[in-house]
């Protein structure tokens, strides 16, 4: 989960329109979190401990055009890890499922 949750970073933060929401983010601690809530949804481990996603995104006003975004390159990442398609159905459907609680 760890090079998933790495390289997706990666391409967040080199994306000129959805790098203002990491700043003065602790990203050691944000990955964490990411790895433990992806590990968590996929049917791993559930040891997510962070807030709820809707306290947790409500000062940042995330765009749905934003959460689209991000939710592109989470599935890109998981498809050039090799990911099967039922994984990569999974990680749709939660983030379905998930939009409203971020999606300011």
């Amino acid at each position: 989960m760890g090079a998933a949750v790495d390289a997706l970073y990666r391409a967040l933060l080199s994306d000129d329109r959805l790098n203002g929401y990491f700043a003065g983010i602790d990203l050691d601690r944000l990955k964490r979190h990411m790895g433990a809530l992806l590990s968590q949804v996929l049917g791993g481990p559930a040891n997510y401990t962070g807030r709820a996603l809707r306290a947790a995104h409500a000062r940042l006003a995330v765009s749905q055009a934003h959460f689209d975004l991000v939710g592109a390159y989470l599935v890109g990442v998981l498809a050039g890890l090799d990911v099967d398609d039922e994984v990569l159905a999974a990680v749709r459907k939660v983030l379905a499922g998930v939009s409203a609680d971020i999606v300011g």
